[in-house]
């Protein structure tokens, strides 16, 4: 509790992370704690031993054994927090569940697409007392955020176009190289308002990332091509990845279009299929290169390029993300909390103070 003068303790929000003590989910505490001490913050996942080692070095934290596979993982937490953030992956989504169950606000982070829209079908007819935001577009909704702060002018969007650099050397978790083992996998895509089917590491093309340097990006499944067209109505947006060594780009090219890739997706060269590009390092720079095109109110074409950069690295700028949907939820900063039911990034009416909020934690927002 904080005692305030004159009055009564005002008492302290109360966050749940679950998975927070892996790369990303450390990364959102260490950050949390810095920027919302006003908020009681519960350290979670099926280690107790991880997550109370975590606890302690966070003055007020406490931790918990929440396990996403029971088919209820809030029974035995006793008081509930004002919201749950889900850094592990809610498979099942019995953590959502339980959180729909008991009116507490939702946001998870980690789902691919297809994922994605079986849990939002899932949800349909439910009466949800409050917020499910599910931000599992690129870094936790950064991409969508800017977007959203763009299509607040009086402008319309025609075309959205974000390519990632992806250093081979950064630091990250295991579940940022998922994509891996969805190479094979064909998703859909919004080109001029239509639905089409792509697959991953095609249409390639050449991108100048911010230190001048040219390299190839192809296509690759985020969800953000589904949501960016949905929530607001850009006839076609189109995400694509680089790696910064050519020879990778150039191997993965060579797997897939040969079809051995074919033979390393077989279960029994998942650990080899996974540690071709999942060699973590210290950390490097993570940028997005976002290009917007579309018409002002007087009909006249404009093209808006926009760098988004962390210099800390890619699970820096998921754990900033993180936090400032945290903080939109919780009320925190001025952010505007989102309304009751499923919600995306994107559809922030806030969004220019979100990225203020980014900007505040050190990620680069900057026209190019």
């Amino acid at each position: 509790m904080i005692a305030s003068q004159n009055s009564a303790p005002i008492a302290l929000k109360r966050l749940l992370i679950v998975g927070a003590y892996g790369v990303v989910g450390e990364q959102i505490v260490k950050l949390m704690s810095s920027e919302n001490s006003d908020v009681e913050l519960w350290l979670a996942g099926r280690s107790l031993e991880k997550a109370t080692a975590l606890a302690a070095r966070y003055e007020g934290a406490r931790s918990l054994c929440v396990d996403m596979n029971d088919s209820d993982p809030l029974a035995a937490i006793g008081a509930l927090p004002d919201a749950v953030l889900a850094v592990a992956n809610d498979a099942q989504d019995n953590l959502l569940l339980a959180c729909v169950k008991r009116g507490v606000a939702y946001i998870d982070i980690t789902r691919w697409t297809d994922r994605m829209l079986t849990t939002v079908h899932k949800l349909e007819g439910e009466n949800l007392s409050a917020p499910v935001l599910m931000s599992s577009a690129w870094m936790a909704g950064v991409v969508a955020t800017v977007v959203a702060q763009v299509a607040q002018k009086p402008a319309r969007i025609d075309r959205i176009e974000f390519d990632v650099l992806f250093a081979l050397k950064d630091k990250a978790g295991p579940n940022s190289i998922e994509y891996v083992d969805r190479l094979r996998i064909p998703f859909t895509v919004q080109i001029d308002g239509a639905s089409v089917e792509k697959f991953p590491f095609t249409d390639p093309r050449q991108v100048k990332f911010s230190d001048g340097r040219i390299f190839e990006t192809m296509r690759f499944d985020t969800p953000d091509q589904h949501t960016l067209p949905k929530i607001l109505e850009i006839p076609t947006v189109a995400g694509r990845v680089g790696y910064d060594d050519a020879k990778t780009m150039g191997f993965m090219k060579f797997m897939l279009k040969s079809g051995l890739w074919s033979i390393l997706s077989m279960p029994l060269f998942d650990k080899v299929r996974r540690s071709l590009l999942f060699n973590p390092g210290e950390g490097a720079p993570h940028e997005i290169q976002l290009q917007i095109i579309g018409q002002t109110a007087q009909s006249a074409k404009f093209i808006d390029n926009i760098a988004i950069m962390d210099p800390v690295g890619q699970t820096h700028l998921t754990a900033a993300g993180a936090v400032m949907q945290v903080e939109r939820m919780l009320n925190l900063h001025g952010l505007l909390r989102p309304a009751n039911g499923v919600s995306y990034p994107e559809s922030a009416v806030d969004a220019k103070r979100a990225l203020d909020r980014l900007v505040h934690m050190g990620v680069q927002i900057k026209p190019c």
